[in-house]
């Protein structure tokens, strides 16, 4: 009965990353049943409650553990400080989902990584779905070259938001596993310029950032100094050159980044204002919505659009709601990956965590973690990491190096 349950829950996980690929956000705001059961909460609702009675003991990660029930508490606060009325309890409960969707998936894995198979399989399905997503991409961007006649490259062209993410995935997979130098370049040259279609500046510096991580892993401590040395010039002429990272979309996210900073740092950096709030003053609304006109595209902040417009930054976010303390504890269980060069040179393991790298490097200059439309790979891809450095570093060859 488990075995089939497990078999189930895997099956409807993938399918559920399928529809995400594919369908995007018209899968995610599919409403199933008013006033907010959306298609894709309610089936990780229901694959939630299904692994429940699966739970793997020796799978448990305590400080995640803890930074839930944090969001938890700070979330039953909210609700006796706000009131329990229908609008505010949505609004509570869409700002929660920053720590819900995290938490679904938590639950899901546990249980599945105490199937031999699952287990053994869960890397081939993280590749497979970035590949899939690369795939994707290029049909739709040759489509729209071929019968649309649009500006292919430097405009927001994804086919889905969660299609960027498989390009962390893809790279990563093809830095670790290609053999041949040049094959490998090449290929990930490949992979970077199709990125340009996504119209996303954090996209092509997250594939460079990758890049430069594989690198510098791989290279002795003398070249790691030249490397850290090159990229902090390529950072410095990136800022100077390239008009697009000192835009006018840079300043506002600089401009929301310090006011988030401010309202952290008021908090002590240890508490968060819990859920149900403005993500900015009302005088750093006014600025933010000065830089930009009142046209249809513009993101401006108004009405109760303070309450959804996060700071692009989805650890921000995070530390705003509950505090840095939860950031901490969140990243805790990966520090053995800088402490255990064996580790970190395991294919699985490096594949793993240049992808999670790229991922966070974008989540810290976008909206991802709050949405349903992206938010699942990351969780997905950092429990996976977190499961498999526990799973290495029980081989004898990994302990000695603990």
């Amino acid at each position: 009965m488990k075995k089939i349950a497990i078999v189930v829950i895997s099956i409807l996980l993938l399918l559920d990353l399928a529809c995400l690929i594919v369908f995007g956000n018209s899968y995610t705001k599919l409403l199933l049943l008013p006033p907010f059961f959306f298609a894709h909460d309610v089936l990780l609702f229901v694959l939630t409650v299904g692994s429940i009675w699966f739970i793997n003991k020796d799978n448990r990660i305590k400080s995640v553990e803890i930074v839930f029930v944090l969001a938890i508490i700070y979330l039953i606060i909210s609700f006796f400080r706000l009131g329990f009325d229908f609008d505010r309890s949505y609004l509570l409960i869409r700002q929660f989902m920053i720590f819900g969707y995290g938490l679904s998936i938590y639950i899901i894995l546990n249980s599945l990584f105490g199937d031999m198979l699952v287990k053994k399989n869960s890397v081939k399905a993280i590749i497979y779905f970035g590949f899939l997503c690369i795939t994707i991409q290029v049909v739709y961007v040759l489509y729209l070259f071929v019968f649309r006649a649009s500006d292919v490259f430097f405009e927001r062209n994804y086919f889905s938001p969660i299609t960027i993410l498989g390009f962390f995935v893809a790279g990563s997979y093809i830095l670790v596993n290609v053999k041949g130098k040049l094959l490998k370049n090449a290929l990930f040259l490949l992979v970077f310029l199709m990125s340009f279609s996504v119209g996303h500046d954090s996209t092509y510096l997250s594939l460079a950032l990758i890049y430069f991580a594989y690198l510098f892993i791989k290279s002795s401590k003398k070249y790691k100094i030249i490397l850290s040395s090159f990229l902090l010039i390529v950072v410095i002429a990136v800022f100077v050159f390239i008009p697009s990272f000192t835009d006018i979309n840079v300043q506002w996210r600089l401009m929301f980044w310090k006011d988030s900073l401010l309202r952290i740092a008021n908090n002590y950096f240890i508490f968060g204002d819990g859920f149900g709030i403005p993500y900015a003053s009302d005088e750093t609304i006014s600025k933010l919505n000065e830089l930009f006109p009142d046209t249809l595209h513009s993101p401006r902040i108004i009405g109760n659009e303070k309450y959804f417009s996060a700071p692009h930054n989805s650890f921000l976010s995070m530390a705003i709601h509950i505090g840095i303390l939860s950031l901490i504890l969140l990243f805790y269980p990966i520090k053995t990956i800088f402490c255990n060069k064996t580790l970190i040179m395991d294919k699985e393991i490096l594949f793993l965590s240049l992808s999670l790298s790229g991922i966070v490097i974008f989540s810290s200059f976008n909206v991802v973690l709050e949405l349903p439309h992206s938010s699942s790979i990351f969780w997905i891809v950092f429990f996976g990491l977190i499961f498999k450095l526990s799973e290495k570093s029980e081989l004898p060859t990994n302990k000695k190096e603990l």
